[in-house]
């Protein structure tokens, strides 16, 4: 039997490793546009996209690689990504779905919120993060990559159960707030989007 204490761990963990990926994504595109020698962005990305694999494989049985069209409706394109986290819920042991995109889409903190709103209604009947991050440049104060979120986050942010019916327009505080601003380093010399469903 999983305990709360045991539940919390396990978040936590994943929390980490949902950062260390990304880090690791941000590295990679770092590499390949290091020297005299530039890729081509689409080869950058795949790079990218090939070293955070891999990293992934390194603690979930099952990765799942995509490259999901995203809409700039970040509910809608929220939940597509559900749908693919819950399709990849019927698989046992431990799951990762990464999916880059170099396109133009909905902004990383409010495409991670939607998400966790979205997850909430469905009930996705086991752990899990969601992880969405820029590896290009950061223009807002808080200098944020992105966002991080898990079954935690509406609870922290709406505490009484209420959601809003819309998403504020400002984010940042909420996500602050609830610790959920992906903080990185300086950005790669590329600039994709890197979401990432972890389901323990």
């Amino acid at each position: 039997m999983t305990t709360a204490q045991n539940s919390a761990r396990l978040i936590i963990e994943m929390r980490s490793l949902a950062k260390d990926l990304f880090a690791t994504g941000i590295n990679a595109l770092s590499l390949a546009g290091s020297g005299n020698v530039h890729f081509h962005p689409r080869m950058a990305q795949l790079a990218c996209l090939d070293a955070v694999r891999s990293a992934a494989f390194q603690y979930f049985q099952t990765v799942l690689v995509t490259h999901s069209t995203i809409a700039e409706d970040a509910s809608f394109s929220a939940s597509k990504l559900l749908e693919l986290a819950e399709g990849a819920g019927t698989i046992d042991g431990a799951v990762a779905i990464v999916n880059g995109r170099i396109q133009k889409g909905p902004c990383n903190n409010r495409l991670a919120l939607s998400f966790a709103l979205a997850a909430a209604k469905a009930r996705l009947h086991r752990p899990w993060i969601f992880l969405s991050g820029t590896t290009g440049h950061r223009e807002h104060r808080y200098h944020s990559a992105g966002a991080l979120v898990d079954a935690g986050t509406c609870p922290w942010i709406w505490p009484l159960g209420k959601q809003a019916d819309d998403l504020p327009v400002d984010l940042l505080p909420l996500l602050a707030d609830a610790g959920g601003l992906l903080m990185a380093d300086a950005a790669a010399s590329y600039a994709m989007n890197i979401d990432l469903i972890l389901l323990a």
